[in-house]
């Protein structure tokens, strides 16, 4: 079995038949936020410092290949960034693609499209993440851009690259009033709960002191969330509200994308399903299930059955014991190339298998 119905399974399988004949695009935006830089918060950079530049280098390694990204997608220890599963479903299926910059540290040296009130987020912990009114022109400006791109197809798979992503997607939610404490994953197997508590209880303290009554989903985001999940959420309601289907290409940050849609939209969500990988859904440190149906019920979650353990690379294996999980869109992008092409999760893998020995024969012949 290629795929795996955790909710509303019926529902979900409707929306994978009405999407195999349509066209489809890819849309994977990038954003950072200085959370990542609190040390032990994020392993997706090789120092903290360091982790400010993996958007970009994930777009350029997506866009460019191996041979020309600024930055090797891969640890000492061989582990490869999931944009490396999102390549290779790219390559096997054709699908069209663009980049959205929401608020990279620096910019990818690759074509791409940038939301005019992109910014880096701040620390929550320290100050509020993003100028006063940001979010409100970042969703509006992704709103906007979901309306005209919407001409270009029927189908919408929808990634991010963030760091410290999960931080402020708990911080967003927790604001908004859900129970998402120690429910969001980490790309680590040692998921630091205690320490995103810590950083998100200073940030809705700091909220709660400048505003003691309930303030809106937007001064929310400017406080104590980030560049990237707003826009996300702009993209997203463009979309579905101009008849499109869209596939949430992500793991527990998506959950954060459906908060803010819900509080926004104040009804339930249609037209779209969450698409994320089987690490994600398996986590015994996260709950993406809870948070789903917490939030946004109606919406099914689906998971992509990829399965390292028998690969010959035991960099890929890493998976397999916690690491990584998802990112850069890869459990949505290969759900709609399984569902859309018919390749099964096997078939997906020989393709990551042999993306990845390119890059190890890179890597060697360096």
């Amino acid at each position: 079995m290629s795929l795996i119905f955790i909710n509303e399974s019926m529902k979900a399988r409707e929306f994978l038949m009405t999407i195999r004949n349509t066209k489809v695009l890819a849309v994977y935006t990038i954003a950072s936020t200085k959370v990542s830089t609190i040390p032990g918060i994020s392993i997706a950079g090789k120092s903290p410092a360091h982790i400010l530049y993996t958007p970009a280098y994930d777009v350029e390694y997506l866009v460019y290949g191996v041979r020309g990204c600024s930055e090797l997608p891969i640890t000492p220890e061989g582990i490869p960034t999931p944009a490396l599963i999102t390549r290779a479903c790219l390559k096997t299926s054709g699908f069209p693609y663009i980049i959205v910059n929401a608020g990279s540290f620096i910019e990818p040296k690759v074509p791409h499209m940038v939301l005019p009130s992109r910014c880096v987020g701040e620390r929550i912990d320290e100050s509020a993440a993003l100028p006063p009114g940001t979010a409100r022109r970042l969703f509006s400006e992704a709103y906007q851009l979901a309306q005209h791109i919407r001409k270009l197809a029927d189908t919408f798979i929808i990634g991010e690259s963030m760091p410290g992503g999960t931080t402020t997607s708990l911080s967003i939610m927790t604001a908004l009033g859900y129970n998402a404490w120690d429910k969001v994953s980490s790309a680590s197997p040692d998921n630091p709960h205690e320490l995103k508590k810590q950083v998100v209880k200073k940030a809705l303290k700091r909220l709660a002191e400048k505003y003691p009554k309930e303030c809106d989903v937007f001064t929310v985001v400017d406080e104590v969330g980030d560049p990237l999940h707003i826009s996300l959420a702009g993209l997203t309601l463009g979309l579905i509200e101009n008849g499109a289907q869209v596939i949430l290409a992500g793991g527990t940050q998506m959950c954060a994308v459906l908060a803010i849609m819900k509080k926004l939209k104040g009804q339930k969500l249609t037209n779209m399903i969450i698409g994320t990988t089987r690490w994600i859904v398996n986590d015994i440190t996260s709950d993406i299930r809870g948070l789903v149906l917490e939030i946004a019920p109606e919406v099914p979650l689906v998971a992509i059955d990829l399965d390292f353990s028998k690969t010959p690379f035991e960099g890929l294996r890493y998976y397999e014991r916690g690491f990584v999980k998802e990112g850069v869109g890869a459990g949505g992008t290969a759900i709609a190339v399984h569902t859309i092409l018919g390749l099964s999760a096997d078939e997906i893998l020989n393709e990551i298998i042999r993306e990845y020995n390119e890059v190890m024969a890179y890597v060697q012949v360096r």
